[in-house]
């Protein structure tokens, strides 16, 4: 937790064992703008055999969109998970890591199912404040083919750590963290 935190992700992904992470951001953490993505990488590039990338996740996340990462974590065999972002890219992280893990489809997780045996393990790294997805062992993926918003439970969900670095949050967004920290 703190200004710069985010240069222990190296050692907190050895530490884990986590050689070929994924990470799962937005479009805009991924843009020289932001510069997110690129911090991330730099901070994990010495402790890590292999990463990818994946920007292709959405506001309000759905199956369609939760496969294409799952697809993306099959070509690069990759074996975690660095979840940077909001609540969108967030729940695409968690709902990937658990269908690369255990198959199937989305909705055959859904409440009151309880999905509690071990996904890929995810690091989380909160650019916003407010959904707390770092920190709980729920996802809500929107079927794309009924559009019911499905919860998911189970301990399947829940990031392994979270890293808490005020100076990634999101600029310009009119969140608690933006009026906490000028």
């Amino acid at each position: 937790t703190g200004g710069g935190s985010v240069g222990r992700l190296g050692g907190l992904l050895a530490n884990f064992g986590m050689r070929r992470p994924l990470v799962v951001a937005d479009s805009f953490l991924a843009s020289p703008q932001s510069g997110a993505v690129d911090k991330v990488v730099a901070a994990m590039s010495t402790s890590v055999a292999d990463y990818g990338v994946f920007t292709d996740t959405i506001s309000d996340p759905t199956t369609e969109s939760v496969e294409r990462c799952v697809d993306a974590l099959a070509a690069g065999s990759y074996d975690s998970i660095v979840a940077l972002g909001g609540g969108s890219p967030m729940d695409t992280a968690k709902a990937a890591a658990a269908l690369r893990t255990h198959g199937g489809r989305m909705r055959d997780y859904k409440a009151p199912f309880t999905l509690d045996r071990p996904s890929l393990p995810i690091v989380a790294i909160p650019t916003t404040a407010g959904t707390g997805s770092e920190a709980t062992k729920f996802t809500i993926i929107t079927d794309s083919e009924t559009e019911e918003k499905m919860l998911c439970i189970g301990l399947a969900y829940l990031p392994l750590a979270a890293i808490l670095d005020h100076e990634l949050r999101a600029r310009g967004v009119s969140s608690v963290s933006s009026r906490l920290q000028p």
